[in-house]
């Protein structure tokens, strides 16, 4: 903001102007000086408020970047080309071998925290605000939202984190503790409940076209009962998820052009052409910056190249991989070699750093399959048809061209959960699903165990389940001192 400032120098015309205004007048506060409790008053403040929240995704400390580091390089699905890149601290991920400094731990965890001070800041405040309660109904629930949302990665990667749900002074957060897993979860649960009854089911302005609906916030507490494995609550949320479908074209759902469409439950929005210090712009015209290297930073064959193991797992004649994969023949300092890459939100041609691909973080046919795992956990079921377990998951291989599931190729409740398992990681893959999935499921220890001797010939039993959880930022465990409320993780 620039201000126009007129100093009067006659005294009896500074005098005059003086006494005819108010106080308030000379007791302003800077500009400069502005916080949450005096920003916040107009329901376009309260916007600009949500805006910054969805914006703290788009950072290359959460979504726009590390995320993936450890959400797929951490799993079977991908891994490091170049191990030496960014001083080895990417291989560190894929190899387990990281260390409390690791940048990428400390990016993710900061980052996210951010967002989640964004959300406390308008929460704090609109409950209390002067604007249409329409207005203050949609801005709360996506503030909840996008906490929770937020809070579900934090506690899948760290387990105990400090449950902040309100903005705090310096002092209140030098003694943050960390809170257990049950108490996390509990927020995650209460604030996407309340997000359900506030959120609109559809936006009638296309331009609004990505912010979270009562069908974002179901979906996302199906999901976070599935993995509290509350079976039957899961059920009964995600058959409130309507007015979504899968597309008829896969590869459709990953084209900027394609943004809008009625598969996607929650994204997060990128569009190139624009420069770094628009990043906070977003929603207006919904145009943010793209941290995105034409698609790259999810699919560049150094960083985040498919495995050959997730490679083998795709099925003859399934429609998905040519939507997911591509070969490329690349080099390192010493060879040439062609391997796999990402090829699902590639978006050229564009300037480094500049892509227009949004990145879709729950998907109908993600709710499809934790309905399919949901009602088989609960009772195995040979049925097929519609609302049944095998027809949740038929309606996804069927969209891939795969021939569907009958209980002649699972014939029972440990088979089901397999095939659900292993259908996720090919309907989902490389949307930052995988190491979640591995973290709840089983076998998924000894399935990165298998991995990483296969792959790296590493036979060590470098995989422990503490080695599920990662380190707390030593940054944050040096500012509290206190192993007994702030512990690190083994």
């Amino acid at each position: 903001m620039k201000l126009n400032i007129t100093i009067v120098t006659a005294g009896l015309s500074l005098v005059t102007i003086i006494s005819s205004c108010s106080k308030d007048f000379i007791n302003r506060p800077p500009v400069s000086n502005q916080t949450t409790a005096t920003f916040f008053k107009t329901a376009s403040d309260f916007q600009q408020g949500v805006n910054g929240i969805y914006d703290g995704l788009q950072s290359t400390r959460t979504y726009g970047k590390s995320s993936y580091y450890l959400m797929e390089v951490r799993s079977d699905n991908t891994d490091i080309l170049d191990r030496g890149a960014l001083a080895g601290v990417a291989s560190q991920i894929d190899l387990f071998g990281e260390t409390t400094t690791n940048p990428f731990l400390t990016d993710v965890y900061a980052g996210s925290y951010i967002v989640i001070s964004r959300a406390n800041s308008v929460l704090d405040q609109v409950d209390a605000a002067a604007i249409p309660d329409s207005s203050k109904k949609q801005f709360k629930g996506e503030a909840l939202f996008l906490r929770a949302f937020v809070y579900f990665d934090l506690v899948r990667l760290y387990g105990k984190v400090p449950l902040v749900i309100k903005t705090e002074t310096t002092g209140e957060a030098q003694n943050d503790k960390r809170n257990d897993v049950t108490a996390v979860y509990a927020q995650i649960e209460k604030d996407l409940q309340q997000a359900a009854t506030l959120l609109p089911a559809v936006y009638t302005n296309p331009n609004d076209y990505g912010r979270v609906t009562a069908g974002s916030a179901n979906g996302l507490l199906g999901k976070v009962y599935v993995t509290e494995k509350k079976w039957q609550a899961a059920t009964d949320v995600l058959k409130n998820v309507n007015g979504y479908t899968l597309l008829n074209d896969y590869a459709a759902l990953f084209t900027p052009a394609n943004a809008v469409n009625n598969e996607v439950l929650f994204t997060i929005r990128f569009k190139k052409g624009l420069s770094p210090s628009e990043g906070n712009t977003y929603f207006s015209d919904m145009v943010p910056f793209s941290f995105f290297y034409n698609g790259v930073a999810y699919g560049g064959s150094n960083n985040n190249r498919p495995t050959h193991d997730i490679v083998a797992a795709y099925e003859p004649g399934d429609l998905r991989f040519a939507a997911s994969l591509d070969t490329v023949s690349y080099s390192n300092a010493t060879t040439k070699q062609s391997g796999n890459y990402v090829k699902k939100f590639l978006d050229p041609p564009g300037a480094t750093g500049d892509g227009g691909s949004s990145f879709p973080v729950l998907r109908y046919a993600d709710i499809l399959l934790l309905q399919a795992e949901a009602q088989n956990e609960q009772a195995y079921s040979a049925a097929t048809g519609a609302g049944t377990a095998f027809g949740y998951l038929n309606q996804v291989r069927q969209r891939a061209g795969l021939k569907p599931r009958t209980a002649a190729d699972l014939p029972d409740q440990a088979s089901f959960r397999d095939a659900v398992f292993a259908e996720r990681r090919i309907e989902l893959a490389f949307e930052n699903n995988r190491w979640f999935d591995l973290v709840r499921y089983s076998k998924g220890l000894a399935i990165m165990q298998a991995h990483l001797k296969k792959e790296y010939n590493l036979s060590a039993p470098v995989l422990m389940p503490s080695r599920l959880l990662f380190y707390i930022p030593q940054s944050e465990i040096d500012i509290h001192n206190d192993p007994t409320n702030f512990p690190q993780n083994p």
